[in-house]
């Protein structure tokens, strides 16, 4: 499994609390080291090669607006405002069209598209990552990475007052063995390419009528 080119990838991960009956918000976005004995287990992945995760179950629908704004692209309009992640109306459907990317149900008054850079959404609670970790620790003989057990304390430490989730994704990482029509459209996605921003910002803004100037007649 570990062979798979699937787990040779980045984990984003962001905690999110909330309290009871409230709204989730962004507590932290710890960064975690590559292993490819992770993602599998964060996404209960099968045995077989090319066995889909089971617990890839997206990005859930309540998450904080920072992780929205992280996971998905804002689609250019008239509500789309002037956050650094929106992209214009064609580039999103060319992205859905190559299957890169696809629309994410939202009651905002402008539409969403996934990220094409990411992949295997899901989310855990502080039980869940201390199943995964146990587990990875009794399949690979050694002591789960330091960084994911400081996440798993943080969690925990944080239940005393809120509920608490984990929300990640992966990244894949790209090296020089990787088809090069891959690396091509790894960099085609950069979270604020300059050009597409400023052209999608412009289809965005509401357009003012233009104004005639009046000509003085001679009277």
């Amino acid at each position: 499994m570990s062979n798979d080119p699937r787990w040779r990838c980045e984990v984003h991960a962001y905690v999110e609390c909330r309290v009871r009956g409230g709204a989730w918000w962004l507590y932290a976005h710890p960064v975690l080291p590559a292993d490819t004995g992770i993602p599998p287990l964060l996404l209960g992945a099968g045995v077989e090669e090319r066995e889909e995760p089971l617990l890839a179950l997206g990005v859930p629908a309540d998450v904080s607006l920072p992780v929205r704004d992280e996971y998905t692209w804002r689609v250019a309009g008239p509500h789309g405002g002037d956050a650094p992640n929106i992209v214009g109306v064609s580039e999103a459907e060319r992205w859905i069209a190559r299957g890169r990317s696809r629309p994410w149900p939202t009651s905002e008054p402008f539409a969403r598209v996934t990220d094409p850079r990411w992949s295997y959404a899901t989310s855990l609670d502080a039980s869940d990552l201390a199943t995964i970790l146990t587990r990875y620790e009794q399949t690979s003989g050694e002591s789960a990475p330091a960084a994911y057990c400081a996440l798993l304390a943080m969690m925990r430490a944080l239940e005393r007052d809120y509920i608490v989730r984990v929300v990640l994704w992966l990244e894949r990482r790209h090296t020089a063995a990787d088809a090069a029509a891959e690396i091509t459209v790894l960099r085609e996605y950069p979270r604020e390419y300059p050009r597409e921003l400023e052209r999608a910002r412009s289809e965005a803004r509401p357009r003012r009528p233009r104004k005639t100037r009046r000509v003085a007649s001679d009277s």
